[in-house]
């Protein structure tokens, strides 16, 4: 045998065990069951199907999430089937140091039967046999900025609703992530915007909750227009145009047209300190440069 040729098989060799190694212990799937699998209760996640996205991705397949006990208050609660958890991007080097500093994921398909735990029964308050829902996170924390920005933070809940939120926190410090109270007195809020878009949730659960205090729909909604009125005698235009528009929404609760649009803009950067100044709801909206809109 040659030298180029021994030399050819050689380099041949490497290249099949580096395939075969460095993917293996560097990929998304094996990441995920490397450091975070063991961290969750035994037997409560499994999966069909799992393909890796690169480094720091993955989809998984027909999951199957079963809460443990401790996490229901000691009830039994019946397995969660998932159609697909696709995390694009995750930030695995973080959980080393405790906080990840980015995560992109979309979970598919969450099937929650209409009795999920022992003593919960969804048919028998709101008509509601089984409840498939779509969860979306996307964030990212730049830690030289000390900015956490959430791109979206949506639920969508099939033919019952959608929410959906993003915000932007200045003066975030993930070496705090284990001192909350800490990290809450230097956070300050600079933006954020919340859109709830309702399919028939407020028309199944108002009736339920009427149901459950012993009255009728109409005096519950009753009481809420009353306490929405008591609060505007005083108020600037600014507020008074909130009210009006949760007051709109409150009437087309069967049939809503259109999504609520709840944004924050703050002339100054909102602090839990500044927050818990407001006295009233003029206070709210001005600290919060807070608009809601209604289409109808």
């Amino acid at each position: 045998m040659t030298n180029g040729r021994c030399f050819g098989r050689l380099a041949a060799a490497a290249v099949i065990l580096l395939a075969t190694a460095l993917p293996g212990a560097a990929d998304g799937v094996s990441q995920f069951e490397q450091k975070i699998r063991p961290q969750l209760p035994p037997n409560s996640f499994t999966y069909a199907n799992a393909k890796a996205l690169g480094d720091n991705g993955f989809v998984l397949e027909d999951v199957v999430v079963t809460p443990p006990a401790d996490a229901t208050g000691g009830a039994k609660a019946a397995p969660v089937a998932i159609k697909r958890v696709t995390v694009e991007n995750f930030d695995f080097a973080g959980l080393d140091k405790r906080v990840p500093l980015f995560l992109k994921i979309r979970v598919e398909g969450i099937t929650v039967t209409g009795k999920p735990a022992a003593g919960v029964d969804l048919n028998k308050v709101a008509g509601i046999d089984q409840v498939i829902a779509d969860f979306a996170l996307d964030y990212r924390v730049d830690p030289d900025r000390k900015t956490l920005t959430l791109y979206k933070l949506e639920l969508d809940v099939g033919s019952l609703a959608r929410l959906e939120l993003s915000l932007v926190l200045d003066g975030v410090r993930p070496d705090l992530a284990d001192k909350p109270d800490a990290a809450m007195n230097d956070a300050t809020l600079r933006t954020a915007t919340l859109t709830f878009e309702d399919r028939s949730l407020l028309s199944k659960v108002v009736p339920a909750a009427a149901k459950l205090q012993g009255t009728d729909v109409d005096a519950i909604m009753k009481q809420a227009k009353t306490m929405l009125g008591g609060m505007r005698a005083g108020q600037s235009a600014a507020t008074l145009a909130v009210f009006d528009a949760l007051g709109s929404y409150l009437d087309d609760y069967k049939h809503p047209k259109g999504p609520l649009k709840i944004t924050v803009n703050p002339p100054d950067k909102a602090s839990a300190a500044a927050l818990s100044d407001i006295k009233s709801p003029d206070d709210a909206v001005k600290a919060l440069g807070l608009v809601v809109t209604y289409g109808g």
